[in-house]
């Protein structure tokens, strides 16, 4: 069944559909920059962190890479689904419907999995703002999901 939706933050399905790749195209890109410039020297996040809390600089460097690769993908994608929401083709939405609610899993697990570590420790602040965090993020990226799905599902009713 589903939410049925008919519009998107006052915008129609499409130009709403069209806001969220723009947006989350800008933001994927900025997180690819970053992550590589990091990844390339992966010591000055340490300088700028607490030693006793970052991974060996091989992990920290296996870790930013995934994030570009994963930014890079995100990025791709969300502008097959700018074209896709344009051109009314709902083929091109597929891939940032299949990658976004992984991502989100992703996030959700290594969220719940930064949470139950710093559990033994007296951080309840810590856990507390985790937690407010992951479940706004979670919402928005929820919302945004099912916005793409419906106008997914309405390009497919036009038989598009």
């Amino acid at each position: 069944m589903g939410v049925q939706m008919t519009n998107c933050c006052g915008f129609s399905l499409k130009h709403g559909t069209i806001i969220i790749g723009v947006v989350q195209s800008i933001i994927a890109f900025m997180f690819l920059v970053l992550s590589a410039a990091y990844a390339e020297n992966p010591h000055e996040l340490v300088d700028m962190s607490d030693p006793s809390i970052v991974p060996d600089l091989t992990i920290l460097k296996v870790i930013l890479i995934i994030i570009s690769v994963g930014s890079a993908l995100q990025c791709l994608f969300s502008i097959f689904l700018i074209f896709g929401a344009e051109t009314n083709r709902p083929g091109l939405l597929t891939p940032w419907l299949i990658l976004n609610p992984i991502a989100l899993g992703v996030y959700i697990l290594a969220t719940l999995t930064a949470i139950i570590h710093h559990t033994s420790l007296n951080m309840t602040p810590f856990i507390i703002g985790h937690m407010l965090l992951g479940i706004i993020i979670v919402l928005i990226v929820a919302y945004k999901i099912m916005c793409v799905w419906n106008f997914y599902k309405h390009l497919k009713s036009l038989n598009f």
